[in-house]
């Protein structure tokens, strides 16, 4: 058992937030912040859902380019994968709870060969696939030409969700890393904003 007084442990640096890890296990870490009036933390994601918690003060919290105003007493909790940042508009101290966060292995992620699949077949795959990923899930797709229409595609059926990287590009060897990014909740938010 474990036992922690946070008003007693906030601490308030002038130049930079102040991290404390109370609790950084694989899978769950514990964090108390310290933010003066005007200092922020820059854009990042966690593999795990995290919970924010201000203890005092007043933030506000953007999931992706979303905002949401915190003060203390209030709480909210985001999705895995979601990318978020924070500004702090007085001086707060942020209690935050994240799981699956980076100290656990992460997965190689899969490949998906189309090489061998007959063409009426890789779209309808590649779909089956995208839509089986969690916010920060990704896979490798192999295929033997440049798929530009089946990216097209995927922007068009799942606009802001999924991110495309070449990991290599030779003669008959394409290897593209899909990932995704955003919850489909999250992207129509995005979009309408």
């Amino acid at each position: 058992m474990q036992k922690y007084n946070l008003n007693d442990l906030i601490e308030y640096d002038d130049t930079k937030f102040r991290p404390k890890v109370l609790i950084n296990e694989p899978g769950y870490r514990m964090v108390l912040l310290g933010l003066r009036a005007g200092q922020s933390i820059p854009e990042h994601a966690n593999i795990g859902r995290v919970t924010v918690q201000v203890i005092s003060g007043h933030i506000t919290f953007y999931e992706e380019a979303v905002p949401c105003e915190l003060r203390a007493g209030e709480i909210l909790s985001i999705e895995s994968g979601s990318r978020h940042r924070l500004e702090a508009h007085e001086d707060s101290a942020v209690f935050v709870l994240a799981t699956g966060t980076a100290t656990a292995p992460a997965k190689e992620p899969q490949e998906l060969d189309l090489r061998h699949v007959p063409r009426p077949e890789r779209h309808p795959l590649v779909f089956a696939k995208l839509d089986a990923l969690a916010v920060g899930e990704s896979f490798i797709l192999i295929n033997d030409h440049d798929p530009i229409p089946l990216n097209r595609q995927i922007e068009d059926r799942r606009p802001g969700e999924i991110s495309w990287e070449y990991a290599s590009r030779e003669p008959g060897l394409f290897r593209i890393r899909i990932k995704r990014i955003s919850s489909p909740e999250t992207a129509r938010i995005l979009a309408e904003a």
